[in-house]
Formats: C-alpha cells, sequence, structure tokens
C-alpha cells in the first residue's frame, strides 16, 4: 500500500460515529478495491457528502474494509472504510469502490475503452445493468471539444454519469447531455441504476458517445 500524511487524522469522535453506525447496519461485504484513472486520487472525508473534509486520499488498487454505507441526499451510496495498514477511516463515494464479497453486487465489470471509427466521431456501446452494477466507458478528448451521450433503455432508472480525467464528475442524469469538455485526457463515462432503485430495478441500454 502506499500511504502519506494527509491519509492519517480521523477524530476520535468520527470514529465512534462510524463505529456506532455500522452496529445498527446489516452485514456489508467486507472488502473492496478503489477504482479510478490512472494517476487519480480518491478523497477519503469525514462525513457522507463531497462537501464534507477531506480527512486523506488513496489511490486506484488500494485496498479497503468496508464498516458502514449509507445513501446519502446526493443520490450515492457512501461506504465508510478503513485501510487496514494504517488504520485510517473515512468515507469514500461507492463509484469510487469495487465491493469484493460474493455477496454484494456483481459490479465489477472492466472498463472497456471507447474509439471512433475512422470518419466518424461518436460510437454506440450497450449492455445491461442490474443492483449496484457499473459500466463504464473510457475515451480520449482534449479541453474545448464537446462531447454528447444518448442513452436509450429498458429502464426509466438508468443513469449516465461523465467523470473528467481528475475525477470530477462533470454530469449526472437521464442520459441525453452535452456539455465543453474542461481538460485533456482520459473521460470516464459510466451507465448505472440510479441508487434508490438499485434494490429492485435492472435495465438494458444502448448509449451514443461522441467528441465534437
Amino acid at each position: 500500500m502506499r500511504f502519506d500524511a494527509l491519509r492519517f487524522g480521523v477524530t476520535s469522535v468520527a470514529i465512534a460515529a462510524v463505529v456506532s453506525m455500522a452496529a445498527a447496519m446489516p452485514a456489508l461485504a467486507n472488502t473492496a478495491t478503489l477504482v479510478g484513472s490512472s494517476g487519480s486520487r480518491i478523497n477519503v472525508r469525514e462525513s457522507p457528502s463531497t462537501r464534507a473534509r477531506i480527512r486523506h486520499y488513496g489511490l486506484p488498487g488500494d485496498r479497503v474494509n468496508i464498516l458502514a454505507s449509507t445513501n446519502a441526499s446526493d443520490g450515492y451510496t457512501w461506504y465508510s472504510v478503513q485501510f487496514p495498514q494504517s488504520g485510517a477511516r473515512g468515507w469514500i463515494r461507492g463509484d469510487l469502490l469495487r465491493l469484493d464479497s460474493a455477496g454484494a453486487p456483481p459490479d465489477s465489470f472492466a472498463p472497456q475503452r471507447i474509439s471512433f471509427a475512422p470518419g466518424t466521431s461518436s460510437a454506440n456501446v450497450g449492455g445491461r445493468v442490474q443492483g449496484g452494477q457499473v459500466r463504464e466507458y473510457i475515451l480520449n478528448a482534449r479541453a474545448g471539444q464537446s462531447m454528447f451521450t444518448q442513452l436509450t433503455g429498458t429502464s426509466s432508472f438508468l443513469q449516465v454519469l461523465v467523470y473528467a480525467p481528475n475525477g470530477n464528475n462533470v454530469y449526472v442524469g437521464g442520459g441525453n447531455w452535452s456539455g465543453r469538455l474542461p481538460s485533456n485526457g482520459d473521460y470516464r463515462v459510466q451507465v448505472r441504476i440510479v441508487p434508490e432503485e438499485q434494490a429492485n430495478a435492472s435495465g438494458e441500454y444502448s448509449l451514443t458517445v461522441g467528441i465534437q
């Protein structure tokens, strides 16, 4: 594992809250792996919100123990985690974790890189998601270009998420979107069921992604 000073320092109050919540929650996946683009840092926060203080960070491939989970008001499932070597604890957004338990949702699909056929500026992909599964697609783009996504599917609960190379979310919604890109690098486009319906819903989809 790779750790430095930014990965330590959760307060005793925060730890007590996590332990209390974990005791009240049903059994969860025991372990997980942090996921993200190469070279990215995954923020580990004091509470389950992107507005919460960043206590430390992890790197893609780091292993963590799952202590608790909660469905937050931002629409994401957040997980309270502990890094086994340092003992550092905090909250990580669910789309940045791959749960490893056999009883967890089978969300370990390998990311698929999208490339465009000669003379074209878009591509179509498709598949099926259920529960907490996430399908992820990667494509390279430059700052100032425009990306668009178009989604059709068998469920109204399908959702598209787009992440910039630095890990910031640039879009979450129903799938039909276009926007100007802020930086050069690999963008991640994900398809999933909206978090609040993951216990009940599934859907097949067709997704078109283009760069102009």
